[in-house]
């Protein structure tokens, strides 16, 4: 497929299909043959109930509905995590999909409540929704074993004594199963499981004949399959709507079994997910489980069904180590070896069931180790973080790892009113749809209690493993979790590290450059330093202009939030106006911007560097100013 980036993706489902071929404006998705057309994914449907005929055709539609959306969202390129304009990131899409209730699913309404929890779950500009009315019902072609169907057929005795979770193979899912089955002993419990690939699926299986037996079979495990066909190649792997085929076919079960309500395990800082480094424009923190995702997909599903009571989070005011402990709790222990949490399993090296390195493996390694359930993981990593990590692209495992840090000591929130104002945004759209208390003040209170607890959580993690991993007769590698503690890296904003790497070889070149010639100008300074700054990163010249009240102002250079600004003092300018000059910048450009002014003073004008430097750099968070001879 080519990765070119088009205003709006279409999307054309089932029967629509004249193609199975995907470009980057136009996806085909058939899950069965069509005359000379052959199916490219698989869509493996549960047979709910012995009659189709009975089977409500809203929910068939919903099921088809989710798939394709799951299946479109992979098809479909983000661009490069690094894009500096992030352009990409966020996609357009229009879904053409056959149905059989027209009328409720073509209703504004519909539409609206689909788009709603779509966009805010993916990140992703609009869902547009193009319904065409059909005869076709799936459920008549289940009865004649047609290939939409996987054939399993599976049925839930006793439905008025079963609870249905969302079971992914994860520590938070497995723990959730697990708790509810110790507290809950006269009733069973339906897993949900996702058949993407056959690791994962290997897990769940293994995971749930284990719960199986440890509790006298009332646990029954339910998976689909929803994936690409051998040849179709994804094009973006984040997922981000694998929670609506999720809870797709969690309300499917319960609108067959007469079940108002399912079970969502996730603890609550993976489910908030708060923008750990200052690269999350557009959506880059998932919010798979985000407490507004679950609250948009209630509302959507009460108008399928206004029955439906809610999606319960129980686990969403607590931490992961928190969460895992409920293990020992229940002596089951061992079990937590069979878990896999890792988001990058095709990229391992090794056989390893974790990569080692994702967020989620660093997640849950700090995790275990702060409930003090470390010993029950090993060895089951490619990469261990703590001893080494991979000099990977962009130094992405030592920014997760730091930011994981940085989080955790609190260094941007030491406060409950910081904690408002760095996260404005997101803290509303958490208490929108908090679980605990109804008063404003309680929920911030709640909300940011559980940022402290998970804090406390991973810096207890931090010290246990550096007392079981340093070796005091062996040099420490930087890259690594012993190297971040041993140079408390973590202290510092992401901002102030790229200055002090920025400032290190403008030290090493400034004067080299201009060692038999000053700079005729201040735009040829510019020029000079442009080409300093070209030779490492993607620096751009004037660009973005930033649009701030009602002013736009163009940096001299910048990357991502860094603004740099070059100021030359020549014999006839005096500090106060250089002064002057940087002062009137600050107020041009928008206060979450990261600021860094080169000064050169080749005739030292400026006769007190380090009194010139405080006075200016109190003036602005995030402002940095340094000066070069």
């Amino acid at each position: 497929m080519s990765q070119q980036f088009p205003d709006v993706i279409r999307v054309n489902c089932g029967e629509l299909c004249k193609s199975n071929v995907c470009t980057a404006s136009e996806i085909n998705l058939l899950h069965k043959d069509i005359g000379y057309i052959t199916a490219n994914i698989k869509i493996g449907y549960l047979k709910f109930v012995a009659d189709a005929d009975e089977f409500p055709i809203r929910v068939l539609d919903l099921l088809q509905i989710a798939a394709y959306v799951f299946c479109g969202d992979r098809m479909a390129y983000r661009g490069k995590r690094d894009n500096v304009d992030f352009v990409s990131w966020a996609r357009s899409f229009e879904y053409h999909i056959p149905v059989l209730d027209f009328g409720f699913w073509n209703s504004d309404d519909t539409k609206i409540a689909l788009n709603n929890v779509l966009t805010f779950m993916t990140g992703d500009r609009i869902y547009s929704f193009v319904f065409y009315q059909t005869d076709k019902n799936p459920a008549e072609i289940l009865n004649k074993q047609f290939s939409l169907f996987s054939g399993e057929y599976q049925n839930i005795c006793e439905a008025e004594k079963t609870d249905i979770i969302l079971f992914s193979g994860g520590l938070d899912s497995l723990a959730g199963a697990v708790q509810r089955l110790n507290e809950h002993p006269d009733r069973t419990l339906c897993a949900v499981s996702h058949k993407s690939n056959n690791t994962v699926q290997h897990t769940q299986t293994v995971l749930a004949d284990a719960l199986k037996k440890q509790y006298d079979n009332r646990l029954q495990h339910y998976s689909f399959e929803c994936c690409n066909k051998d040849g179709l190649v994804s094009r973006d792997e984040n997922q981000r709507t694998r929670i609506f085929l999720f809870a797709a076919i969690a309300f499917s079960l319960c609108s067959s079994f007469g079940i108002n309500s399912f079970y969502v395990y996730e603890n609550g800082m993976t489910s908030m997910n708060l923008s750990k480094q200052t690269d999350v424009i557009n959506a880059r923190a998932s919010r798979t489980t985000h407490p507004m995702t679950l609250g948009l997909l209630c509302k959507f599903f009460k108008l399928l069904d206004p029955d439906f009571t809610g999606i319960k989070a129980p686990y969403y005011n607590k931490t992961k180590a928190e969460i895992v402990k409920v293990f020992s709790t229940y002596g089951i222990e061992s079990i937590i070896s069979s878990s896999v949490s890792c988001s990058s399993t095709r990229k391992k090296k090794r056989q390893a069931p974790h990569c080692g390195h994702c967020s989620q493996c660093i997640d849950r390694r700090f995790s275990l180790f702060a409930a003090d359930l470390d010993e029950y993981d090993a060895p089951s990593y490619d990469v261990d973080f703590i001893k080494e990590f991979p000099d990977d692209d962009k130094n992405e495992t030592y920014q997760k790892i730091y930011a994981t840090l940085r989080l955790a000591n609190l260094e941007e929130i030491p406060t409950q009113y910081d904690f408002i104002s760095e996260y404005p945004d997101e803290v509303l759209n958490i208490m929108r749809y908090w679980q605990g208390s109804d008063n404003a003040e309680d929920k911030v209170t709640e909300i940011y209690d559980l940022v402290c607890r998970y804090g406390k959580s991973v810096l207890k993690a931090a010290t246990k493993m550096r007392n079981e991993y340093d070796d005091i007769t062996k040099p420490v590698v930087k890259r690594s979790l012993l190297g971040i503690l041993t140079d408390r890296e973590f202290f510092k904003s992401p901002i102030a590290q790229r200055v002090e790497s920025i400032d290190e070889f403008l030290n090493k070149t400034i004067a080299l450059m201009f060692q038999s010639e000053n700079p005729k100008n201040e735009q040829d300074l510019n020029d000079k330093i442009e080409a300093i700054l070209k030779g490492h990163g993607d620096f751009t010249r004037e660009y973005p202009a930033l649009q701030f009240w009602r002013t736009a102002y163009k940096p001299d250079h910048a990357q991502e939030h860094l603004l740099i600004e070059a100021k030359y003092i020549r014999e006839a300018t005096t500090p106060s106006k250089i002064t002057e000059g940087i002062a009137a910048d600050m107020t041009k450009a928008p206060l979450d911007a990261g600021f860094m002014f080169v000064v050169y003073d080749p005739s030292r004008q400026i006769p007190d560097n380090e009194h010139f430097i405080s006075e200016l750099e109190s003036r602005r968070k995030e402002c940095f100013v340094r000066v070069y001879r």
